[in-house]
């Protein structure tokens, strides 16, 4: 049996050799060079057309080569019943986004862009800049990602609120969860971070009634999927003075049209969903693991729930 790659934003040959390296024994396969589609157990999947899986009648595994599997679940008819679907979690990938959130946040609150405007009058002043603990701090998601940004923020002493979709508890975060707890959470946080699963539920949910929730001044940020953000009411709410800005890594059509407003936005700052990289000399070990325990029968790692669809 075989594991069939099928992924245009990554290389092929450096999971391939790390794979391989992990399980001597495996048939590696890229599409399109599928071979006997019988002969296929498992597929690596990021970003790709995947109306094939049907095809493949033996397939058992489908692995999304990052931490997000909507681009999956936008397709769940096309993946045949009883196929298992995992992501991968991994520490790399969670550092970085952390990191990613951090600059972010930072860069607005230190008021870089102040600082850049001045350096480049050749003035030296000193801005007002807040205090940790005088800044509340708001997460949409306490997963994987969300859990270690909120677990940071708070450990350097910001006031961090949490709203997941279902209970939860992390030290030092307040924390809040369904859709009725969202304007009470959003109400009294200076920057608002967007690391949510996208799923029906959370599709669209900064949008103009929830901005309006956040108070004057709020700067949002945004990791998750652009799908996220209603991007015509982002833009209303930073122009009628109400936001402060924002700064997104992802957004709705990646990339952006030449005449996207974004690009042109003097307070909105955009990144081509670089926040975190899947690495795979990282998360070839887990793969490799979950495709021994597909092959023995063992129970599978990072396993999506396809009613949660994360």
């Amino acid at each position: 049996m075989a594991l069939l790659y099928m992924s245009r934003q990554t290389n092929g040959d450096d999971w391939r050799d790390l794979l391989t390296a992990e399980l001597p024994d495996l048939e590696f396969r890229t599409h399109p060079e599928t071979g006997d589609p019988a002969g296929i157990d498992a597929a690596l999947v990021w970003n790709y057309p995947l109306e094939e899986l049907k095809d493949y009648p033996n397939l058992k595994l489908v692995a999304s080569l990052g931490a997000g599997v909507d681009h999956v679940m936008s397709v769940r008819h096309l993946v045949p019943e009883g196929v298992t679907l995992t992501r991968l979690i991994d520490p790399a990938m969670t550092a970085q986004m952390t990191e990613w959130c951090l600059m972010a946040m930072l860069n607005h609150l230190r008021n870089w862009e102040g600082y850049r405007a001045l350096r480049n009058e050749r003035r030296y002043v000193e801005l007002d800049v807040p205090i940790p603990w005088d800044v509340t701090v708001g997460i949409l998601g306490l997963g994987e990602m969300g859990g270690d940004s909120a677990r940071v923020m708070a450990a350097m002493g910001y006031q961090v609120r949490g709203w997941s979709r279902s209970a939860k508890q992390l030290d030092g975060v307040t924390c809040f969860h369904g859709h009725d707890q969202l304007e009470t959470f959003l109400a009294p946080c200076d920057v608002v971070i967007c690391l949510l699963p996208l799923t029906p539920d959370t599709h669209d949910v900064l949008n103009a009634r929830s901005f309006g929730w956040m108070k004057r001044g709020a700067f949002v940020i945004n990791a998750g999927r652009g799908h996220h953000i209603v991007e015509e009411d982002l833009i209303a709410a930073i122009d009628s003075g109400h936001l402060a800005g924002a700064t997104l890594d992802v957004q709705r059509m990646e990339p952006m049209g030449d005449d996207h407003p974004f690009w042109y936005h003097p307070k909105i700052m955009t990144f081509p969903h670089a926040a975190a990289f899947t690495i795979p000399r990282t998360c070839a070990p887990q793969i490799a693991e979950n495709y021994r325990r597909m092959r023995t029968g063992e129970p599978l790692l990072n396993v999506v729930d396809l009613d949660r669809g994360y």
